[in-house]
């Protein structure tokens, strides 16, 4: 799966995207923050975990990784993850279940 569009919601603080196959995933950034990949976050053990985010976090700034990530840099400061589409679209699947 590939996203055909990514639309930033700023007043939301919400990711929209539009998958290849026709659906459309909404992750908050709150959302998107507690999930982060990054090593600083995850550590080095298998699985992942999620992080309660800062309150009020948003999405300060978004950039294309090649053609197969987006790098998220949030209102906290944090910027190390890079969220590929297969993470993406797990966060949109099962992450919302924390």
């Amino acid at each position: 799966m590939v996203p055909v569009d990514i639309a930033h919601h700023v007043k939301e603080a919400v990711l929209e995207v539009t998958w290849d196959d026709g659906s459309v995933s909404r992750l908050s950034a709150a959302l998107l923050r507690g999930w982060c990949p990054c090593a600083t976050c995850q550590g080095h053990s298998p699985g992942l975990r999620f992080h309660e985010p800062p309150a009020g976090v948003t999405i300060a700034e978004l950039h294309e990784v090649g053609a197969y990530a987006l790098g998220i840099r949030f209102s906290d400061g944090h910027d190390n993850g890079i969220y590929s589409w297969p993470h993406l679209r797990w966060i949109a699947a099962y992450g919302q279940q924390g």
